[in-house]
């Protein structure tokens, strides 16, 4: 079990190309699979890549990839660029400045800014033409992204099994509770009765009628045994490897469903508070769940 939360980088060179990567990638949770790619404009076609390169890792989650691509210095540490290029930047600036009225003066700062930046936008390749390392770098990444993820998964593993205890005891309480139901409803008649004076055969065929009419609109036996299949897959689903999200959430449904039934059919404020509680159990465990891919 994975969490959806998580960050990963890596870096990789191509000496061939004299450039150098890094990946860095975010995610948060999001119902489906979604991704947000910064990349070098002129890569058409990289973003589908990246997609497909994404989704062998991850199931679910909004993604944030960056990637950063920078020219490597050459050995003999030199800088080379286009001096027409530098000519033509610099009277762009200089009539962009001039048309403002910004003041402008041409500084060594600027002219090694400008040189460093001519010569990276002038020897970035084509993608396809670095594509191993460009992959080797997501890929870790990647690795780097899902083993947050992971520990982040046990951490809320562990929660949300404290919870989910927290919520078999409530289910156990009110099972205890539910067992002394009819008796007590049989008792609180028979007082009635006797309080009007009336007195009445237990083996009366209009108590026992009445006993049996009242058992069968507050039997829960029925939800508890569904409440509790749904805690023990829910269990399941705690230790399994792959992407669970989606089932607990819909686990979380069932069980809300058989808690509002549960209290429904009950009359003992003492259930009621019972459910109550377990429901508020059961909200904490969703929003957790919505974290997990």
């Amino acid at each position: 079990m994975r969490s959806m939360t998580g960050y990963g980088r890596s870096t990789a060179s191509d000496s061939k190309n004299g450039i150098s990567v890094q990946f860095e990638l975010a995610s948060v949770n999001r119902k489906t699979l979604d991704s947000h790619l910064s990349a070098p404009r002129e890569w058409a076609g990289f973003e589908q890549a990246c997609k497909e390169w994404l989704r062998a890792g991850v199931e679910r989650g909004r993604v944030n990839i960056q990637l950063k691509v920078e020219a490597t210095e050459s050995s003999s540490g030199a800088l080379f660029w286009n001096q027409a290029d530098m000519d033509a930047s610099i009277h762009s600036l200089s009539q962009y400045a001039q048309k403002n009225g910004y003041p402008f003066e041409v500084s060594s700062e600027l002219l090694l800014n400008l040189a460093k930046s001519l010569k990276e936008s002038s020897t970035l390749p084509d993608w396809k033409e670095i594509e191993g390392t460009l992959k080797t770098a997501f890929d870790a990444a990647l690795e780097d992204l899902n083993s947050m993820r992971t520990r982040e998964g046990a951490a809320l593993a562990k929660d949300l099994t404290d919870r989910l205890d927290e919520l078999d005891g409530f289910r156990s309480h009110i099972k205890a509770l539910a067992s002394k139901t009819v008796e007590e409803h049989r008792d609180a008649l028979l007082q009635r009765l006797k309080q009007l004076d009336l007195e009445l055969d237990l083996e009366d065929e209009r108590l026992l009628k009445e006993l049996a009419l009242f058992a069968d609109r507050s039997d829960i036996s029925e939800e508890l045994t569904r409440l509790d299949a749904h805690l023990q897959q829910f269990r399941e689903f705690i230790q399994a490897p792959q992407a669970v999200g989606r089932k607990m959430d819909f686990l979380c449904q069932e069980i809300n469903r058989e808690l509002n039934t549960t209290g429904s059919k009950s009359s003992q404020i003492e259930i009621t508070r019972a459910v109550i509680d377990s429901k508020n159990a059961l909200e904490r465990i969703r929003e957790q769940v919505q974290n997990i891919e």
